[in-house]
């Protein structure tokens, strides 16, 4: 059968990628990973099917990161200036939201995959394979005129038949402790205004974005990787692991634990992500005893009442910090994401943020601003009341009022190095200390889990203490730059001549504790290497866990 290539990033395993690939060999169709991760991947990558000897009946591309959409356009516009004159097809939830755009400005594409592809990719393989009419359900195409258009929705696939995401290559690893993503649902209960993904999932289930995998698939897909791949750390990628509803909670991490018990699975660790209203005492014991969860993402995005409203995150700022204190009193490892600038962010409400850093500093943490995603409601509100620039590709917006505005810029001029990394070909890059510390904190809850017979308890104060005064550093400087602007001083460049020394110096002094820390767990444990491999990149299981659109993309630069 005719090779099909697929092309994404591949940071960790790729499972949108790596469920294609299994449906389309349960299909009969080879199909190859074609890592595209930066601009460091872009020749090698474009040359992997334009000189390739048999060229592939399909490309399929993956845009699910809006904000890398340029890049991957441009990849098709390259394949095409190579010779390649097979069938692009593009794909995830971007594309979905910008299906019309791209076919009109886009002719190097020849079709878009809409919402869920594992069956639409195998029914558009097959066409192309005998010839057949690609009016398939689930398209976006161009008719005669080339004007673009929609097929009829395709059904959702039972996620309980779907074909095991494909898992060729060598899993990351930690200490010698292989680490595999899965995910146990698709979508999520909640209705975010910022989130791309419920939007998303609201498209083809409205009111209910929400689909889970039986607990006994879930299971057996463990145990599998288990004894095949010899995997201990499974990271669930599901956008919320948690159902609505603690009694639920409790029912299903309960079968699920007992399920893995009866299948005789060995020692494992799990990471799982929720949202604050998830947090329950009894939940997070069962979470933390029966599946032997080392971190959490707690997704509290805000702390200020104004946020919690403009992202319409059906909470309050108590059940944050009620998560906080019910982590602290299991000594459960979690970390978290602030969004502290959103359309009507206020000095007050940023002053609320901050103090949430102080609250919670031993967590790992970051910070950014809100962005505009196709298909969210916070986007057709701000386009609803003209205060956005930009296109379909990327939409910039302008904050509350100078005043934040000005905070946001000089925030971002402090903090990105931190947060973000030097790097611009990936979000969040393992090189941003802010990471980097997420990192250290996994190894060591790694060691704790698998080496207790050598984990130190100091270790794990030390990497609190590293967090803490990493946070408390960036809590005191946002402060500054709020309590300047309050002050009406315009001398911008003097405030930040003042603070970046300093800010240089702790960031030196945390990114020296974690290297000593990861080397004297290396010593300890005596096998593999921690994720922080001793320098200064973090494998990317440890990077901040998000949802498809983080919204820590960057900090207002494009």
């Amino acid at each position: 059968m005719p090779w099909i290539a697929l092309v994404g990033p591949e940071l960790e395993e790729n499972l949108s990628l790596r469920y294609l690939a299994s449906s389309l060999a349960a299909a009969g169709f080879r199909s190859e990973l074609v890592v595209y991760n930066g601009d460091a991947d872009f020749a090698q990558a474009v040359d992997a099917i334009a000189r390739a000897i048999e060229p592939p009946l399909l490309v399929g591309i993956s845009l699910a990161f809006q904000w890398r959409a340029q890049d991957f356009l441009a990849f098709a516009m390259a394949l095409r200036q190579a010779g390649y004159r097979g069938h692009i097809t593009l794909g995830g939830h971007f594309a979905t939201f910008a299906s019309d755009d791209i076919l009109r400005e886009f002719p190097e594409v020849n079709s878009v995959v809409r919402q869920e592809g594992e069956e639409t990719i195998v029914a558009l393989a097959n066409a192309l394979a005998s010839g057949q009419s690609l009016e398939l359900p689930g398209l976006a195409l161009r008719d005669a005129r080339g004007e673009p258009y929609r097929t009829p929705e395709a059904a959702l696939p039972e996620l309980s038949r779907l074909p095991r995401p494909d898992r060729r290559g060598e899993p990351a690893a930690c200490f010698g402790h292989p680490i595999a993503p899965l995910v146990g649902s698709r979508g999520c209960y909640a209705n975010c205004s910022f989130c791309c993904i419920a939007a998303w999932h609201e498209q083809s289930l409205p009111g209910k974005r929400y689909r889970l995998r039986d607990v006994a698939c879930i299971a057996d897909e463990m145990v599998a990787m288990q004894r095949e791949r010899g995997v201990d750390v499974f990271v669930f990628h599901d956008d919320n692991f948690f159902l609505p509803g603690h009694k639920k909670n409790l029912e299903r991490f309960t079968a699920l634990a007992d399920a893995l018990d009866a299948r005789g699975i060995g020692p494992y660790a799990t990471v799982v992500k929720a949202r604050p209203t998830d947090v329950d005492r009894d939940v997070f014991r069962v979470l933390q005893e029966r599946l032997h969860c080392i971190r959490c993402y707690i997704g509290v995005e805000t702390d200020a009442d104004q946020g919690l409203e403009t992202l319409r995150r059906w909470s309050h700022a108590s059940q944050n910090k009620k998560a906080i204190e019910i982590v602290r009193e299991l000594d459960l490892y979690v970390c978290f994401n602030l969004l502290i600038f959103d359309p009507d962010t206020t000095l007050e409400s940023l002053r609320t943020n901050v103090r949430f850093l102080h609250y919670a500093a031993e967590y790992p943490s970051n910070f950014g601003r809100v962005e505009l995603y196709a298909g969210t409601p916070l986007l057709q509100r701000m386009l609803a009341e003209g205060r956005c620039r930009g296109d379909w590709m990327q939409y910039d917006y302008s904050l509350a009022s100078p005043a934040v505005e000005r905070v946001f810029g000089l925030s971002m001029q402090l903090f990105h190095v931190r947060n973000f990394g030097g790097s611009a070909d990936v979000s969040g890059t393992p090189d941003a200390l802010s990471n980097r510390i997420m990192g250290t904190r996994f190894d060591l809850e790694v060691c704790r889990k698998f080496h207790p017979a050598v984990f130190r308890p100091e270790w794990l104060a030390e990497g609190k203490a590293l967090s803490r005064q990493l946070t408390e550093d960036g809590a005191r400087v946002l402060d500054a730059i709020i309590d300047h602007v309050e002050s009406g001083n315009p001398d911008d460049d003097a405030l930040i001549a003042s603070l970046l020394p300093g800010m240089r110096q702790t960031e030196a002094r945390v990114s020296d504790g974690c290297r000593d820390l990861a080397r004297r767990l290396y010593r300890a444990v005596g096998r593999g290497r921690p994720l922080t491999d001793l320098g200064d990149r973090v494998a990317t299981p440890l990077q901040t866990a998000r949802n498809v659109e983080g919204n820590l993309v960057s900090l207002g630069v494009s």
